[in-house]
């Protein structure tokens, strides 16, 4: 189990032990709110997730536990039983990343879906619970027809992630956990359904934006006579000086300067959006990677801790990382040569990793040595600073340690870690450690 990855879900921690990735949301489904123009019909509310066959089948009868696809009698049996949920968190990211498809539309839709955006915002917006649990029933084809596998659910939320999604260009990611902290309560599995857009279509690089930029750079700097071809203003320069500050590749160590790429850290596309040509083209936002591994943080399926520490999402299989050459739970430091480059790697980790950050790796830092609690206040890059401080204190009683405290005589407090096994205060670092009254989250800790 410890070689699994683990994900941190409203203050719980799974396991993944599994995971189907990649399930495009046909035209067919979508709800006829959202469909494309170029076909007919209403949709149906039932899923394709793969053909019940052979090596395919057997994966997918193994990852839902049932074996019973194709068989008449057990048309709508379900599979499993308010085991299945969305996450309120993801579904909101997935309609700000969509964002602009919505309201501007590179696809050609029957109707106009800018008016669906607030609607189905308002919606997400009004559920109660951050983690939305249904059942899901086999509505597959029979066999012997085309023995294809469907999936269906009657409840409430089946309906509105229908409503959501934009046909083609939506992907469901399905995440197979086990909990860390076993029970006699909850030794089932459960299945994270997630929704992604296609990177080409989300709205930091969406092709209506990026048409936008390219224009604007063009009527600001190139005359008309010399526009016939149009590329990144200082592109030339900025990889110079990004092989020059780092010449080889941080995974794969090749420094044939034909197979580098030097890769924004944050996209050049809302550099120029935001006005900030001089991020663009500072060295700072580049790090030098080849091709394969650039996709994967271009498009972001990794990131990195400002220190060089990576982290590695959830939208890749097992067998990817290991044909990658990474294992996603070991200690990955990169030399990323962090100094000045802190905004960047912030930016990267908020807007273009495609996971939600704060499910993926606080507390696995701890149980595999990465570091100890006295480095991770000291870090700021992981991410102390935006936890409220109930979040904090619910962190602190996950990991055994309490925050106390104590009035001195001028009235002022000082806080501590109490460590709850021992029943004393925690020595860390071989001493008591002390931290600023005013803010403890966001200052050094002191003796």
């Amino acid at each position: 189990m410890e070689n699994l990855q683990k994900i941190r879900i409203d203050n719980k921690e799974y396991f993944i032990i599994d995971s189907i990735q990649n399930l495009r949301a046909e035209d067919s489904f979508i709800h006829r709110s959202n469909k494309l123009k170029m076909f007919k019909g209403n949709g149906e509310a039932r899923k394709y997730i793969g053909s019940y066959k052979g090596d395919k089948g057997k994966i997918i009868s193994d990852f839902f536990e049932f074996y019973d696809w194709g068989v008449k009698k057990n048309r709508y049996k379900v599979i499993q039983e308010n085991r299945c949920f969305f996450s309120k968190t993801n579904l909101l990211k997935y309609l700000y990343d969509a964002r602009i498809e919505y309201q501007k539309q590179e696809q050609v839709y029957n109707n106009d879906i800018s008016v669906n955006y607030s609607k189905n915002l308002q919606a997400i917006n009004s559920l109660e619970n951050e983690e939305l649990f249904f059942s899901i029933i086999n509505i597959s084809d029979l066999e012997n027809n085309q023995d294809r596998a469907y999936i269906r659910s009657d409840d409430a939320i089946w309906a509105i992630w229908r409503k959501l999604i934009l046909p083609k260009i939506s992907y469901l990611s399905i995440l197979k956990l086990i909990p860390i902290d076993k029970t006699k309560d909850n030794l089932q599995p459960l299945f994270y359904f997630r929704i992604f857009l296609d990177y080409s279509f989300r709205t930091i690089v969406h092709p209506k934006l990026i048409d936008h930029i390219s224009n604007t750079i063009i009527e600001k700097q190139i005359p008309k006579r010399v526009r016939k071809s149009v590329s990144r203003i200082g592109a030339t320069d900025y990889r110079k000086k990004v092989i020059e500050h780092m010449p080889q590749c941080l995974f794969t160590k090749i420094s044939d300067e034909k197979l580098l790429i030097a890769s924004h850290i944050k996209p050049y596309s809302i550099c120029i959006k935001e006005g900030k040509e001089n991020e663009a083209s500072d060295y700072l936002n580049g790090i030098t990677l080849t091709p394969t591994y650039d996709k994967l943080f271009d498009q972001g399926y990794i990131t990195f801790k400002d220190n060089g520490d990576l982290i590695c999402g959830t939208l890749l299989s097992r067998y990817t990382w290991e044909r990658l050459g990474i294992n996603p739970n070991a200690k990955n430091n990169m030399r990323i040569f962090p100094e000045n480059r802190e905004k960047y790697l912030e930016f990267h980790r908020k807007n273009v990793f495609q996971d939600n950050i704060d499910e993926i790796y606080i507390k696995w830092l701890w149980e595999n040595n990465v570091m100890t609690l006295y480095d991770w206040y000291l870090d700021k890059s992981t991410l102390a600073e935006d936890l409220t401080d109930e979040q904090l204190s619910d962190l602190l009683v996950c990991l055994d340690f309490d925050l106390g405290y104590e009035t001195l005589k001028n009235g002022v407090k000082v806080y501590y870690l109490i460590d709850l096994q021992q029943g004393n205060l925690s020595n860390i670092e071989q001493d008591i450690l002390y931290v600023n009254h005013q803010d403890y989250k966001k200052t050094r800790w002191c003796k």
